[in-house]
């Protein structure tokens, strides 16, 4: 008996070694394995909220910092530049490009808000009696803050090789119904309403001979399966061109300003033929803002 006791010891003894050494490396496997997943799941998991105030936020900070950077500039140089009126809802863009539209405007005021260019309420492009751009424009703002962002930002940047110069207008009293009154064309105005404005869904057409009437003109776009607004006695206007001038400008009223800039797509450095001999007439578009 005690001989066989002793070779079961013995052989248990034996065995048990070798057992742990065949589990212990897929112990440590399996553990490996549910660590590493484990890590990556949490990975996977991050708090989307916490993506979403960082991506907020950083368009906020780069402006504040830019426009602190400008601060320290203008105290450095000559003291602060001070604006000659008080602050107001209104800012007036001086020495912008000939060539500027409405985008632009939006554009600055989206680098400088947070919340993109909701702050801005109208913009009013000022014309000579020619309607060609002075290279100014009112940007009524919804807040006197708002307009002093949008100056502090704004002010001595460059937009199409021109620095711009912005400064406020009016007082914190003025009417925003009087402002654009007083700078918006009154081609751009309608007749019968006079709240209602065709910025944006206009189109200037220049280079169709001297003698060319509004109805003529009426009548080539219809032919070309293209029809100002319906119901409006003004919807084609001959604007004033240079005495010297050998080319006639007018402009034409749409209902969309996506009209507007098909209108501009299709005739734009197109030729307009004239009579028998088929003269040729270069014609330019641009929307109207």
């Amino acid at each position: 008996m005690a001989t066989t006791r002793q070779l079961l010891t013995r052989t248990v003894q034996q065995r048990g070694p070798v057992s742990t050494k065949l589990f212990r490396p897929l112990a440590l496997s399996q553990r490996s394995l549910f660590h590493t997943s484990f890590v990556n799941s949490n990975k996977e998991q991050q708090p989307q909220q916490q993506q979403q105030q960082q991506n907020s936020h950083f368009a906020e900070v780069l402006a504040n910092k830019f426009i602190g950077q400008v601060r320290k500039q203008r105290q450095i140089g000559h003291g602060a530049e001070q604006h000659s009126t008080e602050p107001s809802q209104y800012v007036r863009i001086k020495y912008l490009p000939r060539t500027v539209t409405l985008e632009d405007v939006h554009k600055l005021a989206r680098e400088a808000f947070p919340n993109g260019d909701k702050q801005i309420l109208n913009v009013v492009f000022e014309r000579t009696d020619e309607f060609n751009m002075t290279g100014r424009c009112i940007v009524c703002m919804s807040s006197i803050d708002d307009a002093r962002r949008l100056v502090e930002y704004g002010h001595h940047r460059t937009l199409g090789g021109n620095v711009l110069n912005m400064d406020y207008y009016g007082t914190k009293k003025t009417d925003i119904v009087k402002v654009i009154n007083k700078f918006r064309r009154p081609e751009l105005v309608s007749m019968h309403d006079a709240a209602r404005d065709f910025s944006g869904r206009s189109v200037i057409i220049s280079g169709f001979p001297s003698k060319t009437t509004t109805e003529n003109v009426l009548g080539f776009l219809r032919s070309k399966n293209f029809f100002p607004l319906e119901g409006a006695p003004d919807n084609v206007v001959r604007l004033k061109t240079k005495s010297q001038a050998t080319v006639s400008k007018f402009l034409v009223k749409f209902d969309s300003e996506s009209e507007a800039w098909r209108c501009v797509r299709k005739f734009h450095n197109t030729d307009f033929l004239l009579g028998i001999r088929k003269l040729e007439f270069p014609l330019q578009l641009r929307v109207a803002y």
